[in-house]
């Protein structure tokens, strides 16, 4: 009934937009891939690289409210689409956050731990697989089950970095506690373990909100 009325308002207020909205979508997973093999590549010591590519999805979120602002019709809810799209732009803003924290702390974290790397790698390949989700909201209807395969896997990738974060802590404080101990030290590795764990939450809300559209055209 719903697709039936949308087609009848179609011919009045002409076409949807949904093929541009996952066009700009994907070009935003695009950038969002480029940037985490940037932050990888540069062991998260160019911030001005990193803000660039932001600058790049800043300007992309901007044509997806404004291509939904002026849309009528839409597949999904368009508080949805805003939604998904800004969760999209957060897992970026977190690797701005990452490379301006490296910055700010760069007498610590001049050199990456290896378990930086790894949380690192975890956000690279979590974004492989958002990719796959973003390139299925240009089928006509999503699917169910091959979005919540790629959505559990999201979540088991989210779930390794919070396990992963929990272990570093206890380290840390092994490292770094007691008399004479370097606080800013803590604070830095600290800090930047949770920001890189925080990606892979934004990362996972995004799966779980293209899930629940899948249940909705389901």
């Amino acid at each position: 009934m719903k697709k039936t009325v949308q087609g009848a308002l179609a011919n009045l207020f002409g076409p949807s937009r949904n093929e541009q909205y996952a066009a700009l979508l994907k070009r935003l997973a695009d950038i969002a891939a480029e940037c985490a093999a940037h932050l990888r590549k540069t062991n998260g010591q160019d911030a001005e690289g990193i803000i660039a590519f932001e600058h790049q999805a800043d300007k992309i979120v901007a044509d997806v409210h404004e291509l939904l602002d002026n849309s009528f019709i839409m597949r999904f809810d368009i508080p949805d689409a805003m939604r998904l799209t800004d969760v999209l732009d957060d897992v970026i803003d977190g690797m701005r956050k990452v490379a301006l924290h490296i910055e700010a702390y760069k007498q610590y974290l001049s050199q990456l731990r290896p378990e930086a790397h790894e949380l690192m790698t975890l956000v690279a390949d979590m974004l492989v697989h958002i990719d796959k989700l973003v390139m299925m909201l240009a089928e006509p209807r999503l699917s169910l089950s091959r979005v919540r395969e790629e959505a559990d896997i999201i979540d088991e990738l989210e779930g390794k970095a919070d396990r992963l974060v929990s272990g570093y802590e206890r380290n840390l404080v092994d490292e770094f506690g007691g008399p004479g101990k370097d606080v800013l030290g803590f604070i830095a590795w600290h800090q930047l373990f949770h920001l890189l764990e925080q990606i892979t939450d934004d990362g996972n809300q995004f799966a779980r909100q293209i899930l629940s559209l899948a249940r909705k055209e389901a």
